[in-house]
């Protein structure tokens, strides 16, 4: 009795503890929240572009988050990539802003802050030149990304012990094949598209002849387009540009200011500098404490500019101020922009993926709303679950019926991407977006050699031949890998009808530039997979357009951002995350660490797409894993 009431009394401790801890962490949000200061703009504030801040397709804040507010949002040092264009722009015409910085790395998971993203965050810095502000670029150790960005600086400053990563772009898969072997996992497919390349970490030791085939191009396409856009910015043509990467790959400082790829190798403090005086920031030491108070948030939130006595706002707090200037909350007309950003997956979804009932619930709302005229989906997906595409797409084409839905394609809109890009009355790309891999294929696993070899057996009673389908003890035989390709086949001429019909092409057109091949966005719209090259805007301005929309119209962005006291609470509750995305929380977001790391990374990520695939069918349209470009 005695051990009972010990136990009793530790276990309401422990309880105690947690409900005081919770509280305590209440607390502090809502004092987080209700104590921050509002974002002040000095007079002569530099702009500072973080790139080390993953860009993502995301609704906008409105107001510039707190600390708490980052730690419980999923992806929370993500910046929206509309609010980053959104901020620049409007910094050309703030008299407030005197220059634009630009420093770091940029950061891609693939995903996030891809290439498309990027030409577009370029755009932004070109009208931000037009206003004849100054654009400064640091840079230590710059790779391709970093560099196709910082190029459209109007001045560009290398670190003198640092260099430009120029050796160009390669893709480097990983295949798991040996492994599995190894251990006694099975996987068994069935497919169709000779480019489907999906399945070959899974089946492969090496890359099959057509994927090398769609890599090479693809990588040609995408590596021409960031050269154009570095050539044209510093001056220089595209034919040195690929000698200098052919002959050094590693440019140090001297030769880069020589090629004419950088104005200047100096350190950072001497751009502070310029910097200053542009700023034109010569006061008091009274007056450069006022300035540090000011300034103490971004000091320490993102800790960059170590110089109070230089006016300075993060573009992560300036865009929020913009994004708010520029809605019309009166307005009586709406135009949606919904975001589907990550793999697409059965049922709600969770970190970095788009649930198919979530998003079609999403999208159901916005049908019946009438205050919204039109629909702009944007989407920067790999695909992934074909019932979850299809339920999404099927939602889309009921609102398709009753008012203008435009497609904006980010860096990925392939396969399940695609897929639901087809409920659409017009669809945009960017030159490099990855699109099309109009294929699919059917991935089952089976663990009987691993089970055998621990001693563990298994034996099957069921009441039809196929019951065990999809059991996981054993191989599948030849009729049971029938049944399987005649499902693949049939989501696969599926796809093929969707396509055909949203793009008035036949389906033996369809048919041939198809077969799981991956395009760019600038062959995509060759091929009459895509309507026109542009960005997000343009898609906006094109719904709006279709809408016959007169007078204003505010610009509103979903899923709706939720409020860290919503987060908390969906934290608490006895929910368990997915799987997929409690592994995805042990991945290691900086990809400019050592080759050890990155390779461990790499396997990691091919498990979690397996924990990924939860299609009923087991039947997918996604992406291959040529994504990890480097």
């Amino acid at each position: 009795m005695k051990q009972f009431f010990t136990a009793l009394a530790a276990n309401l401790v422990t309880i105690a503890v947690c409900v005081v801890g919770v509280i305590v962490l209440a607390v502090g949000i809502a004092a987080s929240a209700g104590s921050r200061t509002p974002t002040e703009v000095r007079q002569g504030a530099v702009l500072v572009l973080d790139l080390d801040r993953p860009l993502s397709d995301q609704p906008a804040r409105t107001e510039a988050g707190g600390l708490f507010d980052r730690a419980l949002s999923p992806g929370g040092t993500a910046l929206s990539l509309r609010a980053a264009v959104t901020g620049i722009r409007a910094a050309a015409s703030d008299d407030r802003i005197s220059a634009l910085l630009i420093r770091g790395s940029v950061n891609s998971d693939g995903t996030r802050s891809g290439f498309a993203a990027l030409r577009e965050l370029r755009a932004a810095i070109d009208s931000f030149k037009v206003s004849k502000k100054p654009v400064h670029a640091y840079l230590v150790n710059p790779d391709a990304r970093t560099y196709y960005v910082a190029s459209a600086a109007s001045n560009v400053t290398l670190d003198p012990f640092g260099s430009l990563l120029l050796p160009g772009l390669a893709a480097e898969p990983v295949f798991l094949t040996g492994l599995f072997e190894k251990y006694g996992i099975g996987v068994q497919v069935s497919r169709v598209g000779r480019f489907k390349a999906a399945v070959e970490p899974f089946t492969r030791q090496e890359m099959s002849p057509e994927n090398r085939l769609q890599t090479q191009a693809y990588l040609a396409d995408l590596w021409s387009e960031v050269k154009q856009g570095i050539a044209t910015s510093r001056k220089i043509d595209t034919v040195t540009l690929q000698s200098i990467v052919d002959a050094q790959a590693i440019v140090l400082p001297p030769d880069a200011l020589q090629a004419g790829l950088v104005d200047r190798s100096a350190y950072f403090d001497v751009v502070l500098d310029d910097l200053q005086r542009i700023a034109g920031k010569g006061k008091s030491s009274d007056t450069e404490q006022t300035s540090a108070k000011d300034s103490t948030r971004a000091a320490d939130l993102d800790m960059l500019l170590d110089r109070p006595s230089l006016p300075q706002i993060t573009l992560d707090d300036y865009a929020p101020l913009a994004v708010t200037k520029e809605r019309l909350f009166s307005a009586s007309q709406v135009i949606a922009v919904v975001y589907a950003e990550g793999d697409i997956v059965d049922g709600e979804g969770g970190e970095g993926m788009i649930g198919g009932a979530s998003l079609s619930r999403e999208l159901r709302k916005l049908r019946n709303n009438g205050k919204v005229k039109g629909v702009v989906l944007r989407v920067n997906s790999p695909g992934g679950s074909a019932i979850a595409s299809e339920q999404i797409q099927r939602e889309l084409s009921l609102i398709k019926a009753r008012k203008p839905v435009v497609v904006s394609m980010g860096s990925l809109a392939a396969s399940g991407g695609y897929w639901i890009s087809t409920a659409s009355h017009r669809v945009f790309a960017e030159p490099n977006t990855i699109t099309g891999s109009i294929g699919v294929f059917s991935l089952v696993p089976n663990v009987k050699g691993l089970a055998n070899k621990q001693g563990i057996t298994f034996d099957t009673v069921k009441t039809g031949r196929y019951a065990d389908l999809f059991t996981i003890a054993r191989p599948r035989t030849d009729a049971e890998l029938a049944v399987l390709q005649r499902g693949t086949d049939a989501v696969y001429d599926a796809f093929l009808m969707r396509v055909s019909t949203a793009r008035s092409l036949s389906v033996d057109s369809v048919r041939a530039i198809a077969e799981g091949r991956v395009w760019s966005g600038a062959r995509a719209v060759q091929l009459g997979l895509v309507d026109s090259l542009g960005g997000l805007t343009q898609a906006i301005r094109s719904v709006a357009s279709l809408a016959k929309i007169t007078g204003d119209y505010d610009v509103q962005e979903f899923p709706r951002l939720k409020s860290p006291s919503e987060r908390l609470t969906e934290m608490l509750e006895d929910k368990p995350a997915p799987v997929a995305a409690q592994l995805a929380r042990t991945q290691l977001a900086d990809t400019r660490s050592s080759a050890a790391a990155s390779l461990g990374r790499a396997f990691v990520k091919e498990l979690e797409l397996l924990l990924r695939y939860d299609d009923p069918r087991a039947v997918y349209a996604r992406l291959p894993y040529i994504l990890t470009i480097h």
